[in-house]
């Protein structure tokens, strides 16, 4: 019986197959391996348990989610602050994972403080703002959602899990307000966990307040710079091969930074993850095999 996880809590997978959902374990093989079965893992199940892992198309290590399609990043204009480093760096993740990101700017009718709005309307990624006492944006998320394994994620507090309610108010998913404190939002999303909405598949994911490469498996930096689809009709310009578009005299990104054509805390945060990932060393990854 094959079918796909939907969700994983506590060592049981609920799993959607085409005569419905059936709750499994996974055989013990995989523990003593140390594989893990994902949210959006495609699986086969025999007598309850999980057998087999189909191949993936992508993952995400955290959230645990696999074979996505399109993700959207759920970023509020206030309350909590948008964090620049952050949103770059998961439209870095989604870029190096062959996933479509979205912008969603969930709070649009509070004050753009930063101007965060001006900076990445000007990119090469689909944005679509949205308001609580609005219905504006809605229906542009379902027609994205359509047909795809969709993952929302972004800052805890953002607004993730109230937008599945309006996309799907059956779900009646619980949410949480802000952390005066802290100025930043309180998870009520404990596990990663799909639901059928709008003709698509979308998982609601933890928030988070900070990222690491690592629990994305991006180890290389020499292919960060195809992470930033603004750099890449100036890359060709690069006097060096290897140009890390950091610093270097004759990169055609950095003039193209210079004469306005690339926005600069992209290039900042780009320079930061760059520095952030250090020289790759595939030694070690063998050792630790």
């Amino acid at each position: 019986m094959t079918g796909t996880v939907y969700e994983c809590v506590g060592g049981l997978y609920s799993v959607k197959t085409e005569k419905g959902t059936v709750l499994c374990t996974a055989r013990g093989l995989f523990r003593k391996d140390e594989t893990f079965i994902f949210t959006g893992d495609r699986v086969i199940a025999e007598d309850g348990v999980i057998t087999e892992i189909l191949p993936r198309k992508n993952s995400l290590i955290r959230p645990p989610v696999a074979n996505i399609d399109k993700l959207f990043l759920v970023v509020a204009l206030s309350s909590p602050d948008p964090n620049l480093y952050n949103i770059d760096k998961m439209l870095a993740v989604a870029e190096y994972h062959g996933i479509k990101p979205i912008i969603v700017f969930s709070k649009s009718d509070l004050d753009d403080v930063i101007g965060v709005t001006e900076i990445y309307r000007g990119l090469p990624y689909k944005v679509i703002s949205i308001s609580p006492d609005s219905e504006n944006g809605i229906e542009e998320i379902r027609r994205e959602i359509k047909g795809s394994v969709c993952v929302m994620s972004g800052l805890s507090g953002v607004g993730k899990s109230t937008l599945l309610n309006r996309l799907a108010p059956d779900l009646d998913i619980k949410t949480g307000e802000i952390s005066k404190k802290l100025g930043r939002g309180k998870n009520t999303t404990r596990s990663s966990r799909f639901f059928d909405v709008s003709g698509g598949v979308i998982a609601d994911t933890p928030g988070f307040s900070s990222l690491s490469f690592e629990s994305y498996d991006i180890k290389n930096r020499a292919f960060l710079a195809d992470c930033f689809p603004e750099f890449e009709e100036y890359k060709k310009n690069c006097y060096f091969t290897d140009c890390s578009h950091t610093k270097e005299k004759g990169c055609g990104v950095i003039a193209a930074l210079k004469e306005g054509k690339i926005k600069p805390t992209r290039h900042e945060n780009y320079c930061r993850m760059y520095a952030e990932l250090g020289v790759y060393k595939p030694w070690e990854d063998k050792e630790q095999k």
